[in-house]
């Protein structure tokens, strides 16, 4: 079992991946979901923000490491994918809706503009789950972003755990839809 000084280390993914198995009793199906994680503008500056806000996560890439150790132990699949550009985030959503089972976006940067993106999840069929490191409804946004009235659910305000209770939420949302 991981310590409480070991969990506070998310660039050291392995207590991840051992949380997801720990976690995969949880689960209602062995299938392996492939799940797509985006990150959106300013996400690849994470390592240098505000830790007040974002944590003390040390990059993006020991982000995404950790995101796919905890996908890895629940038996699923997670890949990351970030871009500053919005349509390189219209097209990756095209390009992979049908390898894909389900996504996750941080919208980040694209918070207030994003309706193309939020039309692109919305047609892929696929369910999504959107996240953010901070409480985006407390800083001004308290009916959410533009892509959260077509998103499966919102996790926020919890830093780099938004993004594991993501993961987790929608495994389980999944299992119960092909369980």
């Amino acid at each position: 079992m991981a310590s409480v000084t070991d969990i506070t280390r998310t660039s050291d993914a392995a207590w991840l991946f051992d949380l997801g198995e720990a976690l995969r009793a949880q689960r209602k199906s062995a299938k392996n979901w492939r799940l797509r994680l985006i990150d959106g503008p300013n996400m690849n500056n994470l390592g240098a923000r505000d830790p007040r806000t974002y944590g003390t996560i040390r990059s993006l890439s020991d982000l995404h490491a950790a995101v796919e150790a905890l996908a890895s132990g629940l038996g699923v699949t997670c890949t990351a994918y970030t871009s500053n550009h919005e349509g390189d985030i219209i097209g990756f959503v095209y390009d992979h809706a049908a390898e894909t089972d389900g996504f996750l976006i941080n919208p980040a940067g694209g918070n207030s503009r994003g309706e193309p993106v939020a039309q692109a999840l919305a047609d892929s069929g696929k369910p999504f789950m959107e996240l953010h490191f901070a409480n985006v409804s407390a800083s001004g946004w308290p009916r959410g972003t533009v892509v959260t009235r077509r998103a499966t659910g919102v996790v926020m305000g919890l830093r780099q755990y938004s993004y594991f209770s993501a993961v987790f939420g929608l495994v389980r949302h999944l299992d119960s839809l092909h369980g």
